[in-house]
């Protein structure tokens, strides 16, 4: 269990890093092919931003969970690194679903 907190610290200070650069740096590029999106019309900055605030806050939870399941138990450190993978996916497809613009 001890590897799987570590993973969930790591995770955590992952996602911040991304999420800073795409939040505050506007870093759009480490989003995977969203000069082509936006080009083309499908995708705009707002989506982008989005992006880099869901995983800056995503990340900001992951590691506080980390830390916080170092010191509790086995059981809290499954749940809250299950959640925490979950919410952040869950969170990134519903702002991809919410930001496609359909072709007509």
């Amino acid at each position: 269990m001890f590897i799987l907190r570590i993973i969930l610290i790591i995770f955590g200070l992952l996602f911040i890093g991304f999420g800073y650069a795409i939040w505050f740096k506007r870093k759009y590029n480490l989003i995977n092919n969203f000069k082509n999106d936006r080009k083309n019309g499908k995708l705009n900055d707002s989506f982008a931003k989005r992006v880099g605030i869901i995983e800056f806050i995503g990340g900001i939870a992951s590691f506080s969970l980390g830390i916080i399941a170092m010191f509790l138990d086995d059981v809290f450190t499954i749940v809250s690194f299950t959640f925490c993978i979950i919410s952040i996916i869950a969170a990134l497809i519903f702002n991809q679903a919410k930001s496609a613009k359909k072709n007509n």
